[in-house]
């Protein structure tokens, strides 16, 4: 493996860790404080279910080292989804690539991070990841990128490196980095239209 591989592989973020404390919370909260029998169980039940089932999807990628990413001299890995990982996993050669996006999008609470692959000759080099309804309200990316893109679930994204990977190994195809668009897409929904 070459020095300018970029490997992110799986890992417990903050997201992931967050939930892991607010169950481990619920179920003290449900043991030692004095509630009714119906809030005990709800809180006891429900806090032990969002770690445990946390813990079963990701431990195995994360002792595994399998990688969430990865983009080295043939290409780009897109790692697959908990529990079908063999399945949902994604590659895509250099020649099939014209562009690299990384954007994010607000979900919610969270924004989520993309890193999704522009093709050659307007041939997707993915699958979608979505429905073509959801993706074309994601207005600051071409929808044909939205629809092959994969999500930085269970790894982080190191922009950076991955700009270095992609710039050693094919230097003929760009990175273009939209992350700073989706606060501003944010913002422009909650600030009301000035006369």
């Amino acid at each position: 493996m070459s020095s300018f591989t970029y490997v992110a592989p799986f890992r417990f973020g903050r997201l992931t860790l967050s939930m892991l404390a607010v169950g481990t919370l619920a179920v003290l909260a449900g043991l030692l404080l004095d509630l009714g029998e119906d809030a005990r169980v709800v809180l006891v039940a429900g806090g032990a279910a969002l770690p445990v089932t946390l813990l079963a999807l990701y431990l195995p990628l994360i002792l595994g080292r399998k990688p969430g990413l990865r983009v080295d001299a043939d290409g780009i890995l897109f790692g697959g989804r908990p529990l079908i990982y063999a399945r949902t996993s994604a590659f895509v050669p250099w020649p099939a690539i014209s562009e690299i996006y990384l954007f994010r999008v607000h979900q919610g609470l969270f924004i989520t991070t993309y890193v999704g692959v522009q093709g050659r000759d307007g041939v997707a080099p993915l699958r979608p990841s979505m429905p073509a309804s959801v993706a074309a309200t994601i207005w600051h990316v071409p929808t044909e990128v939205v629809l092959s893109s994969r999500p930085a679930f269970g790894w982080r994204l190191d922009k950076a490196a991955l700009t270095a990977a992609a710039g050693y190994f094919a230097p003929s195809v760009p990175v273009v980095d939209l992350t700073e668009a989706a606060p501003m897409q944010r913002q422009l929904r909650e600030v009301p239209p000035t006369a």
